[in-house]
């Protein structure tokens, strides 16, 4: 395909205006769960929410001695590790996770502090699992204190950052025009690439990825998936998540998908299976989404989920 035609296609998915965007997802536990769980003498009963996911170990950080033999986990046997340490706990999830699955885990601290235990819930998620959640008890170390505003401060700019993209973008006009007048194109222009023949697939997956390409324009990065759907029932995305080497997550913009993509018909030709695209956009700077990520979607109960492994940006 022409890359005037690359570019331009993209321009369209970048500024389409707010009725052709199918409309964000509602919020789920794991979307509001925090890295950074505070317990208190009067929320002892309470079994805090920590997502899980398949091949992302957790790893419990707590701001005080575990005792020893105190961690007693649901369903331990299907945990391929666990591994208590003298203040953390590394759990290495289930292969076979079906979303919304749940397991208690509880421990107790060495010291006569309150609370003298606490109970954690982890949520099967098939992309927004924790690599590491820190733990400590009121009162709060300084530094705990600082590395949580940290967070929030970071989290709060970048909500900031999307609201005045999503203000300015529904300003300007349509195509090429609405492109430039965004600032997209910067310097460089539109950067693609195409990942149709390097990206890995799992043989889980619900659907089949035809093609699959990644783009960079100024401030932002987006990942663009063509899809095939061997299932019976039409698939639509609700969520969507960039996983990096080291654990770190690129949580995307509102997904635009024009359509649900349709189940493919036994025995039919290439030409009458049907295909459908879902353009993941993340906000990033020149910097930011180096190296290789992989791209985790999912649909509104997080039964039929997609993978894709080896994911670049130009």
């Amino acid at each position: 395909m022409p890359l005037a035609s690359l570019v331009g296609q993209l321009a369209l998915v970048l500024l389409a205006s707010s009725s052709e965007a199918a409309a964000p997802p509602q919020p789920d536990a794991c979307e509001a769960a925090s890295p950074h769980i505070t317990l208190t003498a009067e929320n002892t009963a309470k079994a805090h929410v920590v997502c899980i996911s398949p091949d992302v170990p957790l790893t419990f950080r707590f701001d005080a001695p575990l005792q020893p033999e105190s961690v007693r986990l649901e369903e331990r046997e299907r945990f391929e590790d666990v591994a208590p340490g003298q203040q953390s706990l590394f759990l290495v999830p289930p292969e076979n996770l079906e979303a919304g699955e749940r397991f208690k885990v509880e421990v107790c601290f060495a010291d006569n502090a309150a609370p003298k235990c606490a109970s954690f819930l982890l949520l099967a998620h098939p992309g927004l699992g924790r690599s590491q959640v820190k733990v400590s008890r009121e009162p709060r170390p300084v530094e705990s204190c600082q590395e949580a505003e940290k967070a929030a401060q970071a989290e709060t700019q970048q909500c900031r950052e999307e609201v005045r993209q999503l203000r300015a973008e529904r300003s300007v006009p349509e195509g090429l025009r609405g492109t430039i007048a965004s600032g997209l194109l910067g310097k460089n222009g539109i950067t693609i690439r195409d990942l149709s023949d390097s990206v890995t697939t799992p043989k889980e997956n619900a659907l089949m990825p035809y093609e699959v390409r990644s783009y960079r324009a100024e401030g932002r990065v987006a990942v663009e998936v063509w899809l095939e759907n061997p299932g019976m029932e039409p698939w639509m995305a609700a969520g969507a998540v960039l996983r990096g080497p080291n654990g770190d997550v690129l949580k995307p913009m509102p997904l635009w998908q024009p359509e649900p993509i349709l189940p493919g018909r036994a025995g039919t030709g290439e030409e009458l299976r049907p295909r459908g695209r879902v353009v993941v956009e993340v906000l990033a700077s020149a910097i930011e989404a180096r190296g290789t990520y992989t791209l985790s979607l999912w649909d509104e109960d997080k039964k039929h989920t997609i993978t894709l492994g080896n994911v670049t940006f130009p």
